[in-house]
């Protein structure tokens, strides 16, 4: 047997920003899976699939040729997944209900809870207790693998990357429009008092910030803030919702004022686009990002920009975290050779070392803390080291809902920001209501 994988000491991007908004239980078959596959791991071989967002596509197609290269009789597909939350969701429900979920799945922290529960993942425990392979759980992070493990000891998901949020700004557009640059310490209302002052002083031109509440898809960008104001979404001690109390409140007028003062990205927009052109076109001057957008940013940047860590509120930092994983479909028939690749992308020789110049951070204890990435880092921006240092240690991962509830907060949280924005309701009567309508569900 192979000994236990070492991972590179280097800082691996990914998108621990996605999450998955509707629920599959309708398309879930409920049938067990057909590929029950205990075939020894030498003799794997045949054809599997990766479905990897979009966005990381490139790059997978990159780490499935080497593979190919030291394992000749293991064909492997990168097939390109939505990147929208809602569009994933739709294109992996049409999958399931033909057969052809990939043998190997993109997934996410927030994505874990309900993929699982409708049958989509596969446990990959009992294997990872016999270090098939050389592939061991011990060699995670903790924090980051516990996203992917349930209580009763399942897991579905291997974390890629430590992923936390950060904020990066465009330095030319704050320098010609008179604003502060970010400081180690800063503030969110400095944040906010920097993107009103290159709003107005383009006239109107450059939004100051793509608002980070967004459509709320995305909880790592504002679900710190919730919690830097003293709330929660969930009390799990009470066993229900609680982000509209006085605190909540609080968080979510802040996280919606960039909307309601029309000095950032405004809501039509971000409703209709996810905004993430909206940076590197120079539309808006700053946005709030997972480490994982590091690297495609180095390539789609034209203007000087630069990276900072999140700002904070009553001395918190509202840095959110997460990490996206590689599971293994339930209904694969070939596990044996989807788990010979995450054997060989999780070891120091094999796919990390291809990725380490894509700018990924192991999600692993040794990785995180020791990682060569602080002393060789790219040359821009230039202050990802400090900024990512910062934002690792103070990550605030989301704890998972109860799972039957799960798939419809998101749902409830984006109907609140439409009233507000579109029927002026007030922001207490809008989270008031999804609140309840969330606490309903749970008698």
């Amino acid at each position: 047997m192979a000994t236990s994988p070492k991972f590179p000491r280097r800082l691996l991007a990914g998108s621990g920003a996605v999450i998955l908004a509707v629920s599959l239980a309708a398309c879930s078959s409920g049938e067990e899976s057909s590929g029950d596959d205990t075939t020894d791991s030498s003799t794997a071989s045949g054809d599997i699939r990766v479905g990897m967002i979009a966005s990381l596509v490139p790059q997978f197609e990159e780490y499935a040729a080497v593979f190919e290269e030291s394992n000749p009789d293991i064909n492997v597909t990168v097939q390109a997944v939505a990147e929208s939350p809602a569009d994933y969701t739709q294109q992996l429900a049409t999958e399931n209900l033909s057969g052809s979920v990939p043998d190997v799945l993109f997934n996410t922290g927030g994505l874990n809870q309900t993929l699982d529960a409708n049958g989509l993942l596969w446990d990959m425990s009992e294997w990872l207790d016999e270090g098939r392979s050389g592939l061991d759980s011990a060699e995670f992070s903790p924090n980051f693998l516990g996203l992917f493990e349930g209580e009763d000891g399942r897991i579905t998901g291997l974390p890629v990357s430590a992923d936390s949020g950060v904020i990066v700004y465009n330095i030319e557009q704050f320098e010609e429009y008179g604003a502060e640059l970010p400081s180690e310490d800063w503030t969110y209302d400095e944040m906010y008092d920097a993107a009103r002052t290159i709003y107005e002083g383009s006239g109107g031109d450059v939004f100051g910030i793509v608002t980070p509440l967004g459509v709320a898809e995305t909880p790592f960008q504002w679900y710190p803030v919730i919690r830097a104001y003293g709330s929660d979404m969930y009390d799990t001690n009470a066993g229900e919702f609680v982000f509209a109390n006085p605190a909540g409140l609080e968080a979510w007028t802040t996280l919606l004022e960039p909307y309601t003062d029309d000095f950032g990205v405004p809501y039509s927009t971000l409703a209709n686009d996810p905004g993430k052109n909206l940076f590197p076109s120079e539309q808006a001057a700053m946005e709030v990002a997972s480490t994982a957008r590091i690297a495609a940013l180095r390539e789609q940047m034209q203007s000087e920009w630069d990276v900072a860590a999140m700002p904070v509120i009553d001395g918190t930092r509202t840095t959110g975290g997460g990490a996206y994983s590689l599971s293994i479909g339930e209904k694969s028939e070939n596990k044996s050779a989807a788990w010979e690749f995450l054997a060989w992308f999780y070891s120091v020789d094999g796919g990390l070392e291809v990725a380490k110049d894509d700018g990924v951070i192991p999600a692993t204890t040794d990785g995180i803390e020791n990682g060569t990435w602080q002393q060789n880092p790219p040359a821009v921006p230039a202050n990802f080291v400090p900024a990512v240092q910062t934002s690792i240690e103070d990550a605030i991962l989301q704890q998972p809902y109860p799972a039957d509830v799960a798939p419809e907060v998101l749902p409830a949280l984006q109907e609140a920001i439409q009233l507000v924005m579109l029927r002026d309701e007030s922001i207490e009567s809008a989270f008031t209501a999804a609140q309840d309508s969330l606490n309903a569900l749970l008698k």
